[in-house]
């Protein structure tokens, strides 16, 4: 079972795993393995900041770790442990009914979609998204779902046009973004380095309605 929410401070640690885990077997982010300038505290810290929907939020996709009998063993022991909700804290300012997550050892991230906005009036009203999938966990739906969920946040936080750039060989997420009612609205030449080659990216745009 996959599960898509809003992330929360307390998941700094997975999140930063996952994206340290992209870095390593996706050729198309940013980050090459080792690059990434952050720590759980920075990332803990970047959350908090946010203040969302001021400068934007992530979502995961948190897939429950399959078990045999029902219950999860315990990381350290091996002995059976119940599988726990846990909740924010009362002053949070995510959606109240966002799902709340599973238990830490109950549970691993699978995918994220990070939203990017700025606060200014004149911009307000768009935001930049960046999406990273395990492979593991391909074709299972979860590009779809984090951007569906991406599409109620934003209109419930009055946010109209959606974009975001690609590596123009990358055809698994354009075919996404197609499906989903994103347009090609630009084309970088060169835009980024992958080994030796120089590779054109697109960005991409939708309007919500």
């Amino acid at each position: 079972m996959i599960r898509i929410r809003e992330i929360t401070g307390e998941d700094a640690g997975r999140l930063l795993q996952l994206m340290q885990e992209l870095d390593h077997e996706a050729d198309y982010l940013l980050f090459e393995p080792g690059e990434r300038p952050m720590d759980e505290d920075a990332m803990r810290e970047q959350i908090r900041k946010l203040e969302p929907p001021r400068f934007g939020t992530f979502f995961v996709a948190e897939a429950e770790r399959p078990v045999d009998s029902g219950v999860l063993a315990d990381n350290d022991t091996g002995s059976p442990k119940q599988t726990t909700t846990i909740s924010e804290p009362a002053a949070s300012k995510r959606d109240p009914d966002a799902a709340q997550p599973y238990s830490d050892s109950g549970s691993e991230f699978a995918g994220y979609l990070e939203v990017r906005c700025l606060p200014w009036k004149r911009v307000r009203h768009r935001a930049y998204l960046v999406i990273g999938i395990l492979k593991r966990y391909g074709g299972q739906g979860i590009g779809t779902r984090l951007m569906e969920e991406t599409e109620k946040w934003a209109r419930r936080h009055g946010i109209r046009r959606l974009y975001l750039t690609l590596i123009t060989e990358n055809k698994a997420a354009a075919g996404l973004y197609r499906k989903m009612g994103y347009e090609v609205e630009g084309r970088h030449p060169a835009s980024m380095r992958l080994g030796d080659r120089y590779v054109e990216e697109l960005t991409m745009g939708k309007w919500l309605d």
